[in-house]
């Protein structure tokens, strides 16, 4: 749901509840579009109130999270200070139904006499905004966006300039308008539009996720034509948002966060008494705390998705190097590979010197392996022994050139396996905690630079623990560096390891009794299951079919200067398990 009449509503009513006669401590502006005001109310804890002005996520709430702020406050966050600290807050009001709050603050002024001011609130998408204004003369004294100088504005936002409420949409007030009024005037609306829709455009301060809502709470499906509706859909959606604004106004509205695939999706301001609409909801009695929390997971989702984007294109880029640069050595190898022939000329020349003289320009002689007729090209400056020497010299500066390259292509190998890795890592980090392990992992790697951070960890994360079908403990690796703790540290010899199959991917372990020393002591069950986790916890989660090798822990090893995450395992087995993520679920 977008902060819409409905969520401000609620809000208002239970910040005036909670903060009335509240002291503002701190003023704080820790985003461009944001501030915060520390707040300690009467007979209650410190509370921390946010407002965001943000085109997208603009709305209004207390929070728990504590953010961080500027070195240097802007100047709007100044004024604020000035006007408004050690202020008492009086009344949060809603406008009509709108989606602009007024907050009056009563706060000591240059000559210590109480003054009021209003801090206006608009939460309208791209055109949101705060905007503290005096309201004796209803003079703008700032706001945190200022725009409007030109002719063509409908109101200017500037400080000095008279404050102008946005301009009336032409839409009913659910709280004030009568049922004839309502249906009248979505009897009015083109006649193929949907109920959903018609409600948006008839009703203030209903989204179209709150109309859409409306409707399927009372049973209604939201996409009919307005014009098959009759006073039973009309009645049931009328009466469905009463019961709302009832529950609103008596304190008694849920916020219930829907979820998709175990992500916050939306929320909607829901009654107690009715069971939620969606099968995946998370229901909060307090709606400030319910508003809170599905911003803080919104947000938190789509920085980890943005971090997450940010990394894979600095890991990406090493990747492509080293793509290019195995591409290279292979075509270096392959003309390694060719010079095997100047040996052979050189024994053929060698052995047939006799044959030939200073000043020939070819050789052709019989392979003394397949006995086809090869031409040889020779330097007429030298003799045909001269001529062998110089294709000796050719063959050994190659047969050295190519152990060497062999070796590149070693190194080459294991640094894009371990960037792969890297990747399968980012991929699956469920939280910024964890993406920081990985950016601290590429630090220490010299792959990325990061500023100086404290060294001492309060937390770090725990591998994920699964419960198999025969009760043992199943725990996979988040990340290179934990792969290399849970492995080498934290399992016992016989515990049981596996591994996706020459594929990027965690280490799997399965923690066995201690009386368990043959592998067929191992339950089929939990082989399976742990295999499934091996292969989905891989580069290859979207395929059907993955091999997953498995063995001891005994029999894992760590070489010397190898990369995070990267070991060599012998006595092992190897079955074929299917990632599917329904069996993962």
């Amino acid at each position: 749901m977008p902060f819409d009449g409905f969520a401000i509503r609620a809000v208002c009513q239970e910040l005036n509840h909670e903060l009335s006669d509240a002291r503002i401590d701190k003023v704080y502006q820790p985003e461009k579009d944001e501030i915060m005001f520390s707040i300690r109310a009467p007979g209650s804890k410190a509370l921390r109130l946010l407002i965001s002005a943000n085109a997208r996520w603009a709305r209004m709430h207390t929070c728990e999270r504590k953010k961080a702020n500027p070195t240097h406050p802007p100047a709007f966050c100044m004024l604020l200070r000035k006007y408004l600290e050690g202020g008492k807050i009086k009344a949060i009001k809603q406008l009509d139904f709108e989606r602009i709050v007024h907050i009056y603050i009563e706060a000591l002024d240059d000559f210590r006499e109480w003054k009021t001011r209003v801090l206006i609130c608009e939460f309208m998408g791209r055109h949101s905004n705060i905007i503290l204004v005096n309201p004796e003369n209803n003079v703008i004294l700032d706001a945190i966006k200022k725009y409007g100088s030109d002719l063509s504005s409908y109101r200017e936002v500037l400080p000095g300039k008279t404050y102008v409420s946005p301009p009336d949409q032409g839409k009913l007030n659910p709280l004030i308008c009568s049922y004839d009024e309502y249906v009248q005037r979505m009897w009015q609306q083109d006649n193929e539009s949907s109920l959903s829709s018609c409600l948006f455009s008839v009703l203030s301060g209903i989204s179209p996720f709150t109309a859409r809502e409306l409707c399927m709470t009372g049973g209604i499906n939201p996409d009919m034509p307005v014009e098959e509706c009759g006073e039973y859909e009309f009645s049931t959606v009328f009466k469905q948002i009463e019961r709302i604004l009832d529950a609103v106004d008596s304190g008694q509205a849920e916020v219930g966060i829907l979820l998709k695939k175990q992500q916050p999706w939306e929320f909607i301001i829901a009654l107690p008494f009715l069971p939620p609409a969606h099968p995946s909801t998370m229901v909060y009695p307090s709606v400030n705390n319910g508003v809170d929390a599905y911003y803080q997971q919104r947000l938190d989702t789509i920085r980890l998705e943005s971090s997450k984007a940010n990394i894979n294109r600095i890991i990406k880029s090493y990747l492509d190097r080293a793509y290019r640069k195995r591409l290279l050595q292979e075509g270096d190898l392959n003309r390694a590979h060719d010079n095997e022939k100047y040996k052979t000329w050189g024994e053929l020349l060698t052995s047939y010197a006799y044959q030939f003289k200073k000043g020939d320009k070819k050789a052709v002689l019989a392979d003394f392996y397949s006995g086809e007729p090869v031409a040889i090209e020779l330097d007429p400056r030298y003799t045909p022994i001269q001529n062998a020497q110089r294709y000796f010299k050719i063959y050994n500066k190659s047969r050295s050139a190519l152990k060497h390259l062999e070796d590149l292509m070693t190194r080459n190998q294991q640094e894009i396996d371990y960037l792969e890795s890297v990747l399968v890592a980012i991929r699956e980090a469920e939280s910024t905690m964890e993406l920081d392990e990985v950016l601290e992992e590429l630090t220490r790697e010299n792959y990325i630079k990061q500023p100086s951070r404290d060294k001492t960890r309060p937390y770090r994360s725990e591998p994920r623990l699964y419960m198999s079908s025969d009760g043992l403990e199943i725990m996979v690796g988040r990340n290179n560096r934990q792969n290399d703790n849970l492995t080498l540290k934290q399992a016992r010899g016989n515990d049981l390891w596996l591994h996706a199959q020459a594929i990027p991917g965690t280490h799997v372990i399965v923690k066995l009794p201690s009386t368990c020393s043959s592998i067929s002591q191992v339950p089929d069950r939990t082989l399976e299951e742990a295999a499934n986790l091996a292969a989905y916890f891989s580069k290859a989660q979207n395929s059907s079919k993955v091999a997953v090798d498995y063995t001891f822990r005994a029999h894992v090893r760590k070489p010397s200067g190898a990369k995070p995450g990267m070991v060599i395992y012998d006595n092992y087995w190897t079955v074929m398990a299917n990632p599917g993520e329904a069996k993962i679920e």
